[in-house]
């Protein structure tokens, strides 16, 4: 008798939740629209939609990288090193427009695997943790040539 309960309670709440009784967030308005949708899915499609974005986090990641590699070099002038800073920002001399500067990692690689998702945020984190070590170090150089002036 408990079980039947518990098993039509569960069953109300579902029926409520559906029919849109209770407030429901956007992931799942999404998910009932895509459960509840008459027309026939095109999976092959979603399957390509996924995969390239897949590719562009992968191109992404590789340019990432390539940017760390060249800032791990000691060797690189000062005035190369802040090129190389503001082509990876897109900051461009003005008057030139190229678009709009990449303002989050994930920006359209939204649906890759958690795993592929963290890793991106960790290599853009050791790019700005350079920058901002860079930035320190100019600064405590400015300092110390202000206090010997």
């Amino acid at each position: 008798l408990l079980s039947t309960v518990t098993g039509v309670h569960k069953y109300k709440w579902l029926k409520q939740n559906v029919q849109g009784l209770y407030p429901q967030s956007a992931l799942l308005n999404t998910i009932a629209e895509f459960a509840l949708k008459e027309e026939p899915v095109d999976v092959e499609k979603m399957r390509k939609c996924l995969l390239k974005q897949l590719e562009r986090a992968e191109v992404r990641l590789e340019g990432i990288d390539t940017i760390l590699k060249l800032a791990a070099k000691n060797f690189l002038l000062p005035s190369v090193q802040y090129a190389m800073f503001c082509g990876w920002q897109r900051l461009i001399p003005e008057g030139a427009n190229i678009g709009e500067p990449l303002t989050d990692c994930l920006k359209d690689v939204d649906l890759i695997p958690p795993f592929n998702r963290m890793l991106l945020e960790v290599t853009f984190g050791k790019l700005y943790a350079w920058a901002i070590q860079n930035v320190r170090n100019i600064l405590l150089d400015a300092n110390a040539k202000f206090k010997e002036l």
